[in-house]
């Protein structure tokens, strides 16, 4: 088939230029989980131009739950191997390539080459590290995770433009609408950044309309990893439980929060599935991840801005820009 049929919804929706971009793109898939799973697929099928896939890591019996580009012949091999041998035959003019180094033996320089990063399954020291060398290169990054019911998603782009489509109503009977291009432009704050912000709201109410208390629970599952090797909780062991609800009233007392904001409820639900994949919450964060990816790179309309945070249970996703500072 001809590329331009190929695409050709694409094209029509964002346009020749924005296809001929993420033609040409070059993305990093760091951590192959059921969320990378989802993310490659829609990327690929969009016509990205190459996608390496970064895992050092191995097919285990818990990956085949809820990874559909695993299968069970596959146990004991590289997961990023395994994954893109099925991943090629969802789209044969997308370039994919497997780096089967520990990340954590990369080097700042090595992120540069890209248009796009994307962490999953990273230590949140990583998640820092690799933010900070994205931003010294303005390369893009995106962490995402999902941990049972719950899914997030952080975006820094240091700084990006786009063109902004609106439509004016035609002055005359009979005339097309005329659609106007804006040019604008965003900043980012980084990772570091955002985790030191500091709210001092007097009341929950008032705070639930700025961030999901979501926002906070995750925050507190890194410093868990931080400080237990990079470990997540375990659903049973009550010395997790009692670790996690501690780093809570630890953490919003320095962000100047009320201490009910975060409650038990919602730590022993993350707690008991932080370490698990469900299909269903994949799908709906690795699609948005997906899309906002090719947002980034088409450079039409405003990408996340910065957090999204995903609660299957309550069934919402909430996008919220965190900066340092908060009005």
């Amino acid at each position: 088939m001809d590329e331009a049929a190929l695409y050709d919804r694409q094209i029509r929706l964002w346009g020749l230029e924005a296809q001929h971009r993420m033609r040409n793109a070059s993305i990093l898939i760091a951590g192959m989980r059921a969320l990378s799973n989802e993310v490659c697929k829609n990327i690929i099928l969009a016509g990205v131009g190459s996608i390496t896939i970064l895992e050092h890591g191995t097919v285990t019996e818990e990956d085949l739950g809820a990874q559909f580009l695993l299968r069970q012949e596959d146990l004991g091999r590289n997961r990023g191997e395994a994954a893109a041998e099925k991943a090629r035959h969802l789209n044969p003019r997308v370039k994919v390539v497997v780096d089967q180094e520990d990340i954590a033996q990369k080097p700042d320089a090595f992120f540069a080459q890209f248009n796009v990063v994307c962490l999953t399954g990273c230590s949140p020291d990583q998640m820092i590290r690799i933010d900070h060398a994205c931003r010294e290169t303005k390369t893009g990054l995106y962490i995402a995770g999902v941990h049972g019911f719950f899914g997030f998603i952080f975006c820094d782009l240091t700084h990006h433009d786009y063109r902004e489509e609106a439509q004016e109503p035609a002055t005359e009977r009979g005339k097309e609408p005329e659609t106007t291009i804006t040019q604008r432009s965003q900043s980012y704050d980084s990772l570091a950044s955002t985790l030191e912000a500091t709210w001092a709201y007097p009341k929950p109410r008032a705070l639930r309309r700025k961030v999901s208390p979501l926002f906070f629970a995750i925050q507190v599952l890194w410093q868990f990893q931080q400080e237990h090797g990079g470990r997540l909780p375990q659903s049973g062991h009550a010395d997790d439980l009692a670790a996690m609800l501690r780093l809570r009233d630890a953490r919003l007392k320095e962000a100047q929060v009320d201490g009910s904001f975060v409650d038990d409820e919602l730590i022993q639900t993350l707690v008991g599935s932080a370490s698990a994949e469900i299909s269903p919450v994949c799908a709906i964060v690795g699609g948005f991840l997906a899309q906002d990816i090719l947002k980034t790179l088409s450079g039409k309309d405003a990408p996340l801005l910065n957090y999204f945070m995903y609660n299957g249970i309550e069934g919402t996703g909430l996008v919220h820009h965190v900066q340092k500072t908060q009005a």
